[in-house]
């Protein structure tokens, strides 16, 4: 019950802010107690769908309200849901209602509306998870870095960046991935470590992809990212990877910290860890989580 209110709390957030230019994502995240990393995990699972997506639907939903029953102009309306002109809100409407704004004044014509979300309670199994406390000392990355935009799971520059490691011939994939080896600079697993919060220019979350740093130089084109020391709550998950990830996330946020005698270290990012291997459905990849006890 706790989660459907703190769930129902970030909607309400969002439909009292649905007019603003900057919904701060770090706000929503901190409803549930999380990173905004983790949040964006967090939220499709949940909904359905993205934050953004949503958003966007909310707003085209209100715009048609306004077009049909007030006397705002088109320009004015746009502006309102904070789009920077009246041809790029006119792009969005027809791609979600297949009719113009203009066309929407009109009696008759069919529209679509995605009405404000609630969450009611559903009962679901218990499951076993996987977990272990572990404490590490601080150490580096070394990696590329990226944004992973909360807006969805694929297609983002961070994914390019995974592409980029585990496709791209030469130093990244065979001194960093390939597990050891006479002519291996860094040895696997590949870790991914999530920023702490969302930039301003809205790209999103800034995460590096790389391997723990050895006493080697450093790759041309790489770089490097502290990791400080801290106590993790270290959950398998066994999956294809990336196939199971918004639903781990929620089941650790949502299920395992409130249960649990941990809460979130919110000053410090979570990160991934995925050893090397055939990624098949039975792969064991790690989300590692920082906590500190109640």
């Amino acid at each position: 019950m706790d989660l459907l209110k703190k769930m129902n709390k970030v909607i309400d957030y969002i439909e009292d802010n649905i007019t603003n230019s900057n919904i701060d994502y770090q706000e929503m995240a901190n409803v549930l107690y999380c990173s905004v990393y983790e949040f964006s995990r967090i939220f499709p699972f949940i909904a359905g769908m993205s934050v953004s997506e949503y958003i966007r639907k909310r707003k085209l939903s209100l715009a048609v309200f306004d077009i049909q029953n007030s006397t705002e102009s088109l320009v004015d309306i746009a502006l309102k849901y904070c789009y920077e002109s009246q041809s790029s809100f006119t792009r969005a409407f027809k791609a979600m209602h297949n009719v113009t704004p203009a066309m929407a004044k009109k009696q008759g014509v069919s529209l679509k509306t995605y009405p404000k979300l609630s969450f009611e309670i559903s009962i679901k199994g218990a499951r076993e998870m996987e977990f272990r406390i572990e404490k590490k000392a601080s150490f580096k990355i070394i990696g590329l870095k990226g944004y992973s935009d909360g807006k969805s799971l694929e297609d983002t520059e961070l994914d390019a960046i995974w592409d980029e490691f585990l496709d791209r011939p030469g130093d990244y994939d065979k001194r960093l991935y390939n597990g050891g080896g006479e002519n291996n600079y860094y040895h696997a697993p590949f870790w991914q470590v999530a920023a702490y919060s969302y930039e301003k220019s809205e790209k999103g979350a800034r995460c590096i992809i790389g391997a723990e740093l050895a006493s080697k130089p450093i790759l041309d084109g790489m770089e490097t990212e502290p990791v400080p020391a801290s106590t993790w709550a270290v959950f398998t998950i066994r999956s294809r990877t990336g196939a199971l990830v918004p639903e781990a996330y929620t089941r650790v946020i949502t299920e395992w910290l409130p249960t649990s005698s941990y809460k979130r270290d919110k000053s410090k990012p979570n990160m991934e860890s995925f050893p090397p291997g055939a990624m098949n459905d039975d792969y064991e990849w790690e989300i590692w989580l920082p906590v500190v006890e109640k």
